[in-house]
């Protein structure tokens, strides 16, 4: 059954009139609040729908705020460039074809990195650069050959991980010519064979 002949899925103006009958008929969303009122709002419907006492649902709450302060404090955001350097290495030469990449890719996996470990806290300005830094000179090996002057800068040279291949497992060889067809066992009905 082709998509324009199914019920569900209308095409052309019959979806464009669905479309705009669903946006003028669904309720309008919540305006956002400030978190301070979210909060006095929760506490508000705990202690009306609770069956325990104001005092109770109020030692609640300084208990739960004591305690993310404790595992705020305790668990303090600390970007280690050395171990940043191997981690954005490592996902870049994988994630990359044939384990060759530029610095902007370098760059791009440690902004990710950062993010990922500061947790969304501020950085330190050049943490990323200086990462980056660190990763070229001591797990990269630069493979660019220059033909131009523009080869020469920095964001055009071409990079691959300085670690040994024959660690990694060998790449399954790609298919060539035509794909095996599907058994007709395993087509839905109604599907043709390719």
């Amino acid at each position: 059954m082709s998509r324009s002949s199914c019920p569900s899925s209308p095409s052309g103006p019959a979806a464009k009139l669905s479309q705009i009958a669903a946006r003028e008929t669904r309720p309008p969303k919540r305006k956002t609040q400030p978190l301070a009122q979210l909060r006095a709002w929760w506490k508000a419907s705990a202690i009306l729908t609770s069956w325990a006492a104001v005092g109770v649902i109020n030692s609640f709450h300084e208990h739960a705020r004591a305690a993310a302060a404790a595992i705020r404090a305790r668990v303090t955001a600390v970007a280690d460039v050395a171990l940043a350097a191997v981690d954005v290495t490592a996902t870049v030469f994988v994630m990359n074809d044939g384990g060759r990449f530029h610095r902007r890719h370098l760059l791009a996996e440690a902004r990710r990195h950062l993010a990922l470990v500061l947790r969304g806290r501020r950085r330190d300005p050049g943490l990323d650069d200086q990462i980056v830094a660190t990763a070229i000179t001591t797990h990269c090996l630069d493979i660019s050959e220059p033909k131009t002057a523009r080869g020469l800068e920095p964001g055009y040279r071409l990079y691959t991980a300085r670690w040994a291949l024959s660690d990694l497992p060998a790449r399954r060889p790609t298919r060539t010519g035509n794909p095996r067809p599907i058994p007709a066992r395993r087509l839905r009905p109604g599907t043709a064979s390719r």
